[in-house]
């Protein structure tokens, strides 16, 4: 049973002395274990990051054995930042450490005097001076990283996290006492690095357990103890070492700290007292600086234009030439953005404090020198207050902007402030720059989103990196003894043997986040040796500064709401950045087709052919990132070759790409770049009896589990309104507004009539060859794959068949009548065919007589794609969040829900047939258990609450449109809940529906949330509503209108920020059409000035999230 939560922060009284209580989260089992429960036992820090999300700037926790009192905002921190009135607070995690380190700079406690004497020791050798003579040292295990990164080449993955350590502790075991770890001269980390990782991981855990439990657990004592030994052994060897053989000429920290005395006391450094120091500085030293570099590629990866910035400051600074110990005060924009990621990412997540005596915090917040302070520095370090409401963005710009001093703080506080950030500086600019010198660097995984590990540190956990050696960059770049000019390209046409003739290299660049244009480029890349290519294909990103001038490249891309897909950011930041370089593109010769949502671009040494793909809705952004693309290209000095194509993923994607491709070898033909047609290397389906069960597989972390399902109704009005509920893998987080994108599986049916249509059995195996598409291959070492398995899981059999399908079909056909019956629906295609969605399939079993081959039916199928569909809860609401059950070793789970339209219909192409949505439908028939394959996927980074709660909101939504809202909602509700509704700023919600009672969705959930004053609704009815409740509107639009008094008043006087969720070609438009009336007669503006000011205000102000 839990206790009663104290409310939140209330509004300030006029009397600043006046004694407030601290919020509290509800303690539970009648106190006695107070707020552990709270607490995930293995990131606490997430927890806290969370309650403070709920209570606010400031609130107590019941730890059981002490009260913890957390600090997140500024204005509060900053006045326990005095040294005067608070001290450092060794407790926790670090408290558990003693037996390590004891102490030592980083543990010891205020009143000890080892801290003084190190202090005052060390202070000159971390100082500027001492810190440039560490550069050598720094420089050597840096080009140690460097050459092996190069060493293994462009294809090898590099664990940011493995290699950043051994670098870190690496380069602090020769700085600070001349020891080689050789961490990059083995396979495993050096078994010190071992022991000391293990010990952080149980000092940990010891933390956040009871003391009767830490005695029980005998065993994992005796093994921390063994470790604590092994590396006190090691330490103490080296230490014992040097005082037999003394080595003066050496500028370590061991010298210092045996040879120089306390400039205070006259004393030296005791040698147990210069065994922990060793041991601190490995601790402080590494961790903190492999989790910086980590988080750092991964803001720079994620934001591409600040990875050019960088990349032409190193350029422009160093050169080709050596790196120089003189060149770290001139890269003051990787400075910057170091300082950048240590704001947003810092690896040191939160400074413990204490009051010396009792005290009031902000003049009404009681607290006593027996209560722990946390500073969270997450809150600290994106209040919107000092950082602005982009504070959640990475912007290494700002810190020129100037800022509050106190503000940031990733090196701890006052005189405990870390004293070897120079130091870590230092090496994080020379490491930063060394890379970018000499690297073009990747995502090994492009799509990959943040997720934190931690341990007395956080850093990044599963992020990888691949690396690429610079056109024209030395082998030894950025070292001694480089080379100050680039290495000439070659300039002969590359050529590959074929089996029956020589063949040329092509390059095929695609950008893709759902896999559509990669399949556009292994369907390019399966052609090429008709035409006499062999062709490789490459994430689009891997083209940066890396155009072959030696053959052919076809890029295919995908615009996303005019942002290019995650593979293809750096090579878009690229051409955007040396827009202005009238020769970066000369001798490409270049065709452009677009289509929207997905961009493909063919672009060449000599040949350039682009196809974009996109969505015609997003009027806005239609076709941006390939239009981009080639007036960047022809800047640069590119010559198109054929007019540019674009095509509309709304109408036929496929055709239009089968046109492009047909058209772009011809015209290479045609220019004599390409060689006469050669027979193609036809797809093969071989079919082979099944005598064995099927073999499962799959990783149970990529799965989510289905919670609960139920009908939100609809029904007779319009579709079935459906929520599903996941529980996420352990340890995966989102944020309101974020997306879950969901694998579905092909409706049975569909399924069992393709298999009836090609007499084939379930268990049958396929066996398929004679192609490059990876997604119709067999899974890794086997060669065949179960005929019901590839049709449910690998391929599209629901959607509108394309031209050129109809047209190779007629080859089949076995009447003159049939063959007529194709050319009709080829030549009508827009309307009896897209419009009536008619499928492949339902081709065939129409016109029975025709007889494809299996091979030609499976060639001609597009990858069955993941769904994506807004998340309609918070992670805030307790319902959606449960605390773990291990005891330790465990992650806070939570759970997300998704609310979705179920499309079953009479299908549009005739019959007796029942069109099924594939992911509406596979979803619908999901009970609670069950396991799906999903991900969650970050939103716009505008689509997102305010930081500050009480900015006012206005919410437009229809129908499951409503998702991204309802999430919106709960979260408000849960800070109602915690605060109190005073927190909150207005929140209005326009929900367009049909029927008061059979589609207002969630109508109970809102009404008790507008009880709270967590929103307001404002709904409309387009057939439907009830009676006798004042002014009823069918459509949002015309409510809005109706009710612009009070829509202005919070948009301009107010500052609210405007969400929209719904259908782009109705809800979207008449929203706009309203809004823009709205301004005109608010401002005598003409229609064009109204217009003009909603594209401005659609990046910050008025975002949407629009379908269709």
């Amino acid at each position: 049973m839990a206790a009663t939560a104290t409310k939140g922060v209330v509004e300030e009284s006029q009397d600043q002395k006046e004694e407030l209580p601290i919020p509290q989260p509800p303690t539970h089992l009648y106190g006695y274990l107070g707020n552990l429960p709270d607490l995930d036992p293995a990131f606490a820090l997430r927890s806290i990051w969370r309650l403070a999300d709920l209570y606010g700037p400031i609130f107590k926790l019941d730890l059981v054995k002490r009260q913890s009192v957390v600090l997140s905002n500024y204005e509060l921190i900053k006045e326990v930042l005095s040294d005067d009135r608070f001290e450092k607070n060794v407790t926790g995690a670090l408290q558990e450490l003693r037996p390590l380190i004891k102490d030592a700079l980083f543990s010891a406690y205020p009143h000890e005097p080892n801290w003084h004497k190190a202090h005052r020791t060390l202070m000159p050798v971390f100082g500027p001076l001492g810190v440039r003579k560490m550069f050598p040292e720094q420089l050597d295990i840096a080009s140690q990283m460097i050459l092996r990164w190069d060493r293994l080449g462009p294809d090898n993955i590099i664990d940011t996290a493995d290699d950043f350590t051994r670098l870190a502790f690496d380069t602090i075991g020769i700085c600070a006492f001349n020891y080689r770890f050789n961490n990059f001269y083995a396979e495993h980390m050096h078994k010190f690095a071992t022991q000391m990782s293990e010990s952080l991981l149980e000092a940990g855990k010891r933390a956040g357990r009871t003391g009767i439990e830490n005695n029980l657990r005998i065993w994992s004592a005796q093994h921390l103890q063994e470790n604590i030994d092994a590396m006190h052994k090691l330490c103490d060897d080296l230490v014992a070492e040097r005082m037999a053989n003394p080595r003066p000429e050496i500028n370590d920290l061991l010298n210092t700290m045996l040879n120089v005395a306390d400039p205070v006391t006259g004393e030296k450094l005791d040698v147990e007292n210069i065994r922990n120091q060793m041991v601190t500085f490995l601790i402080a030293g590494h961790e903190t600086t492999s989790g910086t570099l980590a988080y750092l590629f991964y803001n720079l990866l994620k934001n591409p234009e600040t990875l050019q910035k960088a990349q032409q400051e190193v350029d422009q600074v160093v050169g080709d030439g050596p790196i120089e110990v003189k060149h770290m005060s001139q890269l003051k924009y990787v400075d910057a953005a170091i300082k950048e990621t240590l704001r947003m990412n810092g690896p040191i997540p939160a400074v413990q404090r204490r009051a010396k005596q009792e005290t009031l915090l902000g003049g009404k917040y009681k607290v006593t020198p027996d209560m722990g302070i946390m500073i969270n520095l997450k809150g600290l370090h994106n209040d919107p207050t000092v950082w602005g409401d982009d504070a959640g963005i990475f912007r290494p710009e700002r810190m020129y902007d100037g800022f509050p001093t106190d503000a940031w703080r990733p090196f701890g506080v006052g005189m405990r402030s870390c004293i070897g950030r120079a130091f870590a500086e230092q090496e994080m600019i020379l490491n930063v720059a060394l890379i970018l010198q000499r690297f073009q660097v990747e995502m090994a995984d492009p799509s990959y989103e943040l997720a934190i590990k931690s341990t007395l540190t956080t850093k990044p956990d599963g992020f990888s990196i691949k690396v690429r050696r610079r056109t024209g960059k030395d082998a030894m770049v950025g070292l001694t003894g480089a080379k100050t000019t680039a290495a000439s390209k070659s300039s002969s046409a590359a050529k590959i043997e074929g089996n029956s003739r020589t063949r040329s290299k092509m390059t095929v660049l695609y950008g893709s986040n759902a896999g559509t244009c990669k399949a556009f480029a292994e369907d390019l890349q399966t052609n090429a040796p008709e035409f006499g290519f062999e062709a490789d294909i490459k994430p689009l990103d891997q083209a940066t500064e890396n155009l072959p001038t030696d053959q052919p490249v076809v890029i295919i891309t995908a615009s996303y709401e005019g942002k290019p897909p995650d593979n293809a950011k750096k090579f878009v930041a690229w051409l955007e950045a040396n827009a202005s370089d009238i020769s970066l593109a000369k001798g490409v010769k270049y065709a452009t087709f677009g289509q929207l949502i997905s961009t493909h671009i063919a672009s060449f040494a000599r040949t350039n052919g682009i196809l974009g793909v996109g969505n015609s809705e997003w009027a806005q952004t239609y076709h941006k990132v390939p239009k981009l693309i080639d007036n960047l290209l022809t800047a640069g000095g590119a010559s198109p070759i054929c007019k540019p194509a674009f095509a509309d993923v709304k109408q036929d994607c496929t055709g239009e790409w089968e046109e492009f491709s047909e058209h772009f070898w011809q015209t290479m033909q045609e220019t004599g770049q390409a060689g006469s047609h050669e027979q193609k290397s036809e797809l093969r389906a071989q079919v082979t009896k099944h005598d064995m069960p099927a073999l499962l597989g799959g990783q149970e972390m990529s799965y989510g589990i289905i919670k609960s399902c139920r009908s939100l109704g609809g029904q007779g009005v319009g579709p079935e309104k459906r929520e599903l509920e996941v529980a996420l893998p352990e340890g995966t987080t989102y944020s309101t507004g974020d997306y879950l994108v969901v694998q579905p599986l092909n409706n049975p049916d569909t399924v069992r009539r393709v298999l009836a249509r090609f007499d084939l059995h379930s268990d049958d195996l396929i066996s398929i060859s004679g192609t490059r598409k990876a997604y119709l291959q067999p899974s890794a070492g086997r060669s065949s794959i179960e005929a019901a398995v590839f049709f449910f899981q690998r391929v599209e059999l629901s959607g509108p068949a394309t031209v050129r399908q109809l047209e190779g079909l007629q080859n089949y056909a076995a009447s003159e009548a049939d063959k007529a019956r194709l050319q009709e629906l080829a030549q009508d295609h827009p309307k009896q065919v897209l419009g009536k969605n008619y499928s492949l399939l339902e081709i065939l079993e129409d016109i029975s007589s025709l007889q494809p081959p299996l091979s030609v039916f499976i060639d001609s199928l597009k990858p069955l794609t993941p769904r994506q569909y807004s998340i309609s809860s918070s992670p805030l609401h307790s319902a959606n969040h449960k605390p773990s059950a291990k005891p330790e070793g465990g992650h806070d789970t939570y759970s997300a829900t998704i609310s979705y339209d179920v499309h079953s219909a009479p299908a549009r192409s005739g019959g007796s047939r029942i069109f099924n949505g594939v992911c509406s439908s596979f979803m619908a028939n999901l009970k609670p258990g069950n396991k799906i394959h999903c991900f969650v996927r970050r939103t716009n980074a505008d689509f997102r609450l305010p930081k500050d709660p009480k900015t006012p909101i206005i919410m437009i939504a229809a129908g499951t449109g409503l998702a991204p809202m309802r999430g919106f909602v709960q979260e408000r509700t849960a800070l109602a809940e915690a605060q109190g509704a005073q927190a909150l700023g207005p929140a209005v919600l326009y929900f367009g529906c049909r029927d008061f009672e059979k589609d207002y969705i969630y109508r109970e959930e809102l009404a008790q949330a507008e009880t709270l004053g967590a929103v307001s609704m404002r709904p409309t009815f387009s057939k439907r509503a009830p009676e006798g409740e004042g002014p009823q509107y069918a459509y949002t639009h015309e409510r809005i209108w109706a009710e612009r008094k009070e829509v202005v008043g919070l948009f301009k006087d107010q500052g609210a920020k405007i969400f929209l969720c719904g259908s782009a070609s109705k809800l979207a438009k008449s929203t706009a059409d309203v809004l823009v009336r709205i301004m005109m007669e608010d401002t005598g503006k003409s229609k064009e000035e109204a217009l003009e000011w909603l594209e401005r205000i659609r990046e910050g102000r008025y975002v949407t999230d629009v379908f269709d």
